[in-house]
Protein backbone atom coordinates (compact mmCIF):
# COMPACT_ATOMS: atom_id res chain seq x y z
CA UNK A 1 0.00 0.00 0.00
CA UNK A 2 0.80 3.57 -0.72
CA UNK A 3 2.67 5.27 1.85
CA UNK A 4 1.03 8.76 1.62
CA UNK A 5 -2.27 6.22 1.89
CA UNK A 6 -0.91 4.89 5.04
CA UNK A 7 0.00 8.43 6.68
CA UNK A 8 -3.83 9.93 5.73
CA UNK A 9 -5.70 6.77 6.66
CA UNK A 10 -8.46 6.81 9.17
CA UNK A 11 -10.13 3.99 11.69
CA UNK A 12 -13.78 3.49 12.09
CA UNK A 13 -14.66 3.91 14.99
CA UNK A 14 -16.29 0.77 15.89
CA UNK A 15 -13.35 -0.92 15.10
CA UNK A 16 -10.90 1.18 16.75
CA UNK A 17 -13.28 0.05 19.78
CA UNK A 18 -12.97 -3.07 19.20
CA UNK A 19 -9.40 -3.36 19.35
CA UNK A 20 -9.45 -1.33 22.38
CA UNK A 21 -11.76 -4.14 23.96
CA UNK A 22 -9.31 -6.65 23.11
CA UNK A 23 -6.11 -4.62 25.00
CA UNK A 24 -8.03 -3.67 27.71
CA UNK A 25 -9.29 -7.61 28.46
CA UNK A 26 -6.41 -8.73 28.07
CA UNK A 27 -4.92 -6.19 30.14
CA UNK A 28 -7.06 -6.74 32.56
CA UNK A 29 -5.99 -10.40 33.21
CA UNK A 30 -2.78 -9.44 33.07
CA UNK A 31 0.14 -8.45 30.52
CA UNK A 32 -1.82 -8.06 26.67
CA UNK A 33 -0.02 -10.32 23.79
CA UNK A 34 2.23 -8.01 21.51
CA UNK A 35 0.23 -8.80 19.13
CA UNK A 36 -3.15 -6.93 20.76
CA UNK A 37 -1.07 -3.96 21.93
CA UNK A 38 0.62 -3.81 18.94
CA UNK A 39 -2.88 -3.96 16.84
CA UNK A 40 -4.46 -1.21 19.13
CA UNK A 41 -1.27 0.83 18.80
CA UNK A 42 -1.68 0.41 14.86
CA UNK A 43 -5.61 1.80 15.27
CA UNK A 44 -4.67 4.47 17.62
CA UNK A 45 -2.44 6.43 15.38
CA UNK A 46 -5.19 6.03 12.61
CA UNK A 47 -7.07 8.18 15.04
CA UNK A 48 -6.93 11.49 15.81
CA UNK A 49 -3.88 13.64 17.84
CA UNK A 50 -4.19 12.43 21.45
CA UNK A 51 -4.59 8.62 20.38
CA UNK A 52 -1.93 8.97 17.83
CA UNK A 53 0.48 10.00 20.93
CA UNK A 54 -1.05 6.79 22.87
CA UNK A 55 -0.05 4.77 20.17
CA UNK A 56 3.51 6.22 19.84
CA UNK A 57 3.63 4.93 23.65
CA UNK A 58 2.48 1.64 22.97
CA UNK A 59 4.96 1.22 20.17
CA UNK A 60 7.59 2.74 22.05
CA UNK A 61 7.15 0.20 25.17
CA UNK A 62 6.87 -2.51 22.66
CA UNK A 63 10.04 -1.60 20.97
CA UNK A 64 11.92 -1.78 24.36
CA UNK A 65 10.70 -5.43 25.06
CA UNK A 66 12.17 -8.46 23.62
CA UNK A 67 9.31 -10.03 21.91
CA UNK A 68 9.48 -11.68 18.78
CA UNK A 69 5.75 -12.17 17.94
CA UNK A 70 5.62 -8.75 15.53
CA UNK A 71 8.76 -7.64 13.61
CA UNK A 72 10.83 -4.57 15.15
CA UNK A 73 10.86 -3.24 12.15
CA UNK A 74 6.60 -2.81 11.78
CA UNK A 75 7.29 -0.87 14.84
CA UNK A 76 9.84 1.35 13.92
CA UNK A 77 7.85 2.47 10.61
CA UNK A 78 4.51 2.99 12.46
CA UNK A 79 6.20 4.75 14.85
CA UNK A 80 7.44 7.23 11.48
CA UNK A 81 3.83 6.73 9.84
CA UNK A 82 2.58 8.37 13.52
CA UNK A 83 5.06 11.05 13.76
CA UNK A 84 4.20 12.06 10.41
CA UNK A 85 0.74 12.52 11.27
CA UNK A 86 1.64 14.46 13.88
CA UNK A 87 3.88 16.77 11.76
CA UNK A 88 6.68 16.15 14.15
CA UNK A 89 9.15 15.55 10.63
CA UNK A 90 12.21 15.22 12.19
CA UNK A 91 11.16 12.52 14.25
CA UNK A 92 9.61 10.55 11.69
CA UNK A 93 12.87 10.92 9.28
CA UNK A 94 14.91 9.50 12.74
CA UNK A 95 12.66 6.49 11.82
CA UNK A 96 12.75 6.60 8.65
CA UNK A 97 16.46 6.51 8.94
CA UNK A 98 16.76 3.50 11.54
CA UNK A 99 15.05 1.36 8.78
CA UNK A 100 16.98 2.19 6.19
CA UNK A 101 19.66 1.73 7.98
CA UNK A 102 19.05 -1.16 8.94
CA UNK A 103 17.08 -2.52 5.26
CA UNK A 104 18.45 0.09 2.88
CA UNK A 105 15.88 -1.51 0.29
CA UNK A 106 12.99 -1.46 2.29
CA UNK A 107 10.29 -0.29 -0.06
CA UNK A 108 7.89 1.35 2.55
CA UNK A 109 10.36 3.37 4.39
CA UNK A 110 11.40 4.53 0.54
CA UNK A 111 7.98 5.31 0.34
CA UNK A 112 7.88 7.48 3.18
CA UNK A 113 10.73 9.08 3.14
CA UNK A 114 9.92 9.90 -0.95
CA UNK A 115 6.99 11.64 1.05
CA UNK A 116 9.39 14.03 3.50
CA UNK A 117 11.77 14.07 1.02
CA UNK A 118 10.73 14.08 -2.48
CA UNK A 119 13.70 12.05 -3.47
CA UNK A 120 15.14 14.78 -5.83
CA UNK A 121 18.89 14.94 -6.55
CA UNK A 122 18.80 18.71 -7.45
CA UNK A 123 21.19 20.59 -4.42
CA UNK A 124 19.21 23.39 -4.53
CA UNK A 125 16.06 22.20 -4.09
CA UNK A 126 14.42 21.93 -0.74
CA UNK A 127 12.85 18.72 0.43
CA UNK A 128 8.73 18.29 0.83
CA UNK A 129 9.69 17.65 4.66
CA UNK A 130 11.59 20.66 5.27
CA UNK A 131 9.52 22.96 3.26
CA UNK A 132 6.84 21.85 5.45
CA UNK A 133 9.48 22.08 8.94
CA UNK A 134 10.32 25.64 7.62
CA UNK A 135 6.51 26.51 6.83
CA UNK A 136 5.40 25.36 10.65
CA UNK A 137 8.15 27.08 12.39
CA UNK A 138 6.94 30.56 9.86
CA UNK A 139 3.90 29.97 11.32
CA UNK A 140 5.03 29.74 15.09
CA UNK A 141 6.77 32.79 14.66
CA UNK A 142 4.14 34.77 13.48
CA UNK A 143 1.65 33.58 16.26
CA UNK A 144 4.64 34.12 18.80
CA UNK A 145 5.38 37.37 16.66
CA UNK A 146 1.60 38.48 16.78
CA UNK A 147 1.28 37.88 20.89
CA UNK A 148 3.93 39.98 21.44
CA UNK A 149 2.78 42.53 19.25
CA UNK A 150 -0.31 42.19 21.29
CA UNK A 151 1.17 41.90 24.58
CA UNK A 152 3.50 44.84 23.39
CA UNK A 153 0.55 47.04 22.34
CA UNK A 154 -1.46 46.45 25.89
CA UNK A 155 1.62 47.41 27.79
CA UNK A 156 1.70 51.00 25.70
CA UNK A 157 -1.50 51.28 26.21
CA UNK A 158 -1.89 51.01 29.88
CA UNK A 159 1.27 53.12 30.30
CA UNK A 160 -0.56 56.07 28.07
CA UNK A 161 -3.55 55.94 30.43
CA UNK A 162 -1.44 55.42 33.60
CA UNK A 163 0.32 58.77 32.34
CA UNK A 164 -2.96 60.35 31.45
CA UNK A 165 -4.09 59.57 34.99
CA UNK A 166 -1.28 61.42 36.24
CA UNK A 167 -1.69 64.51 34.21
CA UNK A 168 -5.18 64.72 35.15
CA UNK A 169 -4.22 64.28 38.73
CA UNK A 170 -2.17 67.55 38.57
Amino acid sequence: MDSGVIVDERIDPEVLANLERTYKEQLARGNPSAVAIYSYAHGLIKSNNSDVRKGIQLLEDLLRQEVEDISKRDYVYYLAVAHTRLKEYDRALAYIDVLLSAESNNRQALDLKDIHCNNRNDIGEMSQMQAKINLDGIIGMAILGGGIAVIAGLALAALAASKSAEKAEQ
